[in-house]
């Protein structure tokens, strides 16, 4: 079968009321969510989970970094499925999974595109039709960061290889 592929962009994210992500412009205009080198911070897309899905589903973020040319960035994502007439109350109570990681060594020039895959295993037994946020976050505090600068994320891709 196809690879299904559902574009999260920054103008679609969605913020927590505290650290998170700012929706910011690059030197060329593009907008772009911005996780900084010393704070982690979050953001996340709400969506529906489509018919015919399989896992394990892969992000891949897609990224540059404002001044870094050394170092790693390490980023976290999360999956929280909700399926209809589940018994969570989703006006006050996140059901987030727990982390799937990965990490990668920044691109020797600044402003170059990177991208960092990351398979999301845990998933929170996601579902076609379960209303879903794909949470995103840079783990400023992980060993396996050590860029200096912020991380400019252009886009994110969810992708279910079926």
């Amino acid at each position: 079968m196809a690879t299904t592929r559902y574009p999260l962009t920054p103008n679609a994210a969605e913020f927590p009321t505290a650290n998170f992500a700012p929706r910011t412009k690059d030197a060329n205009s593009r907008t772009v969510l911005s996780f900084d080198p010393t704070t982690s911070q979050s953001c996340w897309w709400t969506l529906v989970a489509w018919q015919g899905l399989t896992t394990p589903l892969t992000l891949i973020i897609h990224y540059t970094m404002v001044s870094a040319v050394s170092g790693s960035v390490y980023f976290r994502a999360y999956v929280e499925a909700v399926t209809a007439g589940d018994a969570l109350n989703i006006d006050t109570t996140d059901s987030f999974d727990v982390a799937n990681a990965a990490n990668a060594v920044v691109p020797a020039t600044a402003g170059y595109e990177q991208e960092i895959s990351i398979t999301l295993t845990s998933n929170d037994a996601i579902a076609a039709g379960d209303l879903i946020r794909i949470k995103l976050d840079r783990d400023a505090a992980n060993a396996g960061d050590t860029a200096a600068s912020a991380a400019y994320v252009h886009a994110v891709e969810l992708r279910d290889n079926a």
